[in-house]
């Protein structure tokens, strides 16, 4: 017999005392029936509280473990955080290393421009300088040649008479 049907009464129909003014049996079965049925005290139903409470429990158990889930993964997270942290710090400084000898690069890249400028003005000004003896001693060359072939009658004549 399932637990619903023994907590089933037919509502009673029958005399409720007798010609003594006792409660008759029928009654009486009727008002224990009652009283099994809502837990041996007014408004109270143990199975159902008991169905209550195991739900209760398992819910909170539920909780717990996600609450323990959870903790497990914000300590995991929490320790990625951890080691982003340190590896930004370290490209941070990586970075400060690199940006001083991005600058020191730049600054012996200036001075080698102005070395190779300097030489390049050195250059040029001895080139010029060359162009320019070479141009008076072609100049001069010519200058001598015209001056021996203005003179080198007179040379000549004066090689004779030696």
């Amino acid at each position: 017999m399932s637990e619903a049907s023994s907590y089933y009464m037919p509502y009673y129909s029958g005399p409720i005392a007798d010609r003594n003014g006792n409660p008759t049996a029928g009654f009486t079965r009727y008002q224990l029936a009652i009283f099994n049925r809502t837990g041996k005290e007014p408004g109270t139903d143990t199975a159902y509280d008991t169905q209550r409470i195991t739900v209760a429990i398992s819910t909170a158990n539920k909780a717990e473990t996600d609450a323990q889930s959870a903790l497990g993964q914000a300590a995991s997270a929490q320790g990625t955080a951890t080691m982003a942290l340190t590896e930004a710090k370290s490209a941070s400084a990586e970075v400060t290393v690199l940006g001083d000898a991005v600058k020191t690069a730049e600054a012996d890249a200036q001075s080698a421009l102005l070395a190779a400028q300097d030489v390049l003005v050195l250059t040029l000004l001895t080139y010029g300088s060359l162009t320019a003896k070479t141009a008076q001693s072609l100049d001069d060359a010519a200058l001598n040649a015209a001056q021996s072939q203005i003179l080198w009658p007179f040379l000549r004549s004066q090689s004779n008479q030696v």
